[in-house]
């Protein structure tokens, strides 16, 4: 009975060791209609954070297709003004070209659509996202991208940042630069726009990178008034990024003032009798005001200096304001308008750069 028992586990036994012992039969992870997510572990991160920005390209994996929502991704083939593109046919999660990142405990994808008809202006987005934590989304109007600081310490915490860059199809001022900490909790540290990306520098060597953007403001109550000037950016702990110009005014050559006065000065010694006028946003061909009579026969008879003084003005007291010398910037106007102008105008002006201006 013994040898009856031994005999048969013995020659089990030779039968296993020829076949190499049993292989379980291989499954493959497929993706179902309904895009059911695959139970998969949660993201570690793949990039340490660092004092230099690193770039990066990779493949969004293929197990972590659906990650971390199961909702359709579907472009969006209309916007707030009605319907521009046609999409044939209507793309959806396999008509999109994806990029991948981790950055600590979130997943960031980078997408865009790739139907073929959009040549010009593809629709792109940012997606960050990690399990129980409300996904955030940023689109741009033409494109929305992860930029090469992704992953970096920005501001010194020892936290990584996702710098994201849209663009809104503006031809001048579209340009905008988000930037999340990468925490526990995902926060919104920074939006800016400027009119053209800008970049981040240590400006004053404490750690924390600042961010520099040119910027042009358009005047609200001044049809011909716009500056055109580089904002920084400093990072203020809670309060996140904030515009913080006035406070490096002596580490950056932001504008020449004496330039612009020695124009000012020229002007009026050359024109004592022109009084200066802002002209409004509302004026009217067909029914101009008397300013406006005024401004358009000073400007044929000194063919446009006028002009081009009147927005020398606006723009020299916008960067007085804007590097945080508010009296030079009273005084320039107390010297070229009578004290109820002056007031209306320093009034107006800052209102034109508010957010901007020191608190």
């Amino acid at each position: 009975m013994k040898t009856k028992i031994t005999l048969p586990i013995l020659i089990c036994a030779i039968f296993l060791t020829a076949c190499g012992g049993v292989t379980p039969y291989p499954t493959q992870l497929t993706v179902s209609p309904t895009f059911v997510i695959p139970t998969i572990s949660s993201p570690t991160a793949t990039s340490t954070p660092t004092s230099t920005p690193i770039p990066w390209v990779t493949p969004t994996p293929e197990t972590l297709y659906g990650y971390p929502t199961p909702e359709i991704m579907v472009v969006p083939t209309c916007g707030v003004d009605g319907c521009w593109l046609n999409f044939t046919p209507e793309p959806q999660r396999q008509d999109i070209t994806f990029h991948e990142l981790y950055v600590g405990k979130y997943v960031v994808r980078n997408w865009c659509d790739s139907d073929p008809q959009v040549r010009l202006l593809a629709s792109c987005a940012v997606i960050i996202a990690s399990k129980n934590t409300k996904q955030a989304e940023i689109w741009g109007y033409g494109t929305a991208w992860l930029r090469e600081e992704t992953g970096a310490d920005l501001t010194g915490n020892g936290i990584p940042e996702i710098v994201i860059g849209t663009w809104t199809g503006a031809g001048d001022g579209g340009a905008g630069t988000i930037v999340y900490e990468a925490g526990d909790t995902l926060e919104k540290i920074m939006s800016a726009g400027s009119q053209d990306p800008g970049m981040f520098t240590d400006l004053n060597e404490d750690g924390s990178l600042e961010y520099i953007a040119q910027t042009r403001i358009w005047s609200q109550f001044c049809l011909t008034c716009q500056v055109g000037m580089r904002i920084v950016y400093e990072y203020q702990g809670k309060a996140g990024y904030v515009p913080a110009t006035y406070n490096f005014k002596d580490k950056l050559q932001f504008f020449d003032a004496k330039e612009s006065l020695d124009l000012l000065a020229k002007f009026k010694k050359q024109h004592p009798n022109m009084p200066f006028h802002f002209q409004s946003v509302k004026w009217d061909i067909n029914n101009p005001s008397e300013d406006d009579k005024e401004i358009d026969q000073y400007n044929k008879e000194t063919n446009w200096e006028y002009g081009q003084a009147v927005s020398t003005l606006y723009a020299l007291t916008a960067h007085y304001l804007l590097i945080g010398q508010k009296s030079d910037a009273q005084d320039v106007l107390n010297e070229y308008f009578p004290p109820d102008k002056a007031s209306e105008y320093m009034l107006a002006i800052q209102q034109d750069l508010h957010g901007l201006l020191t608190p």
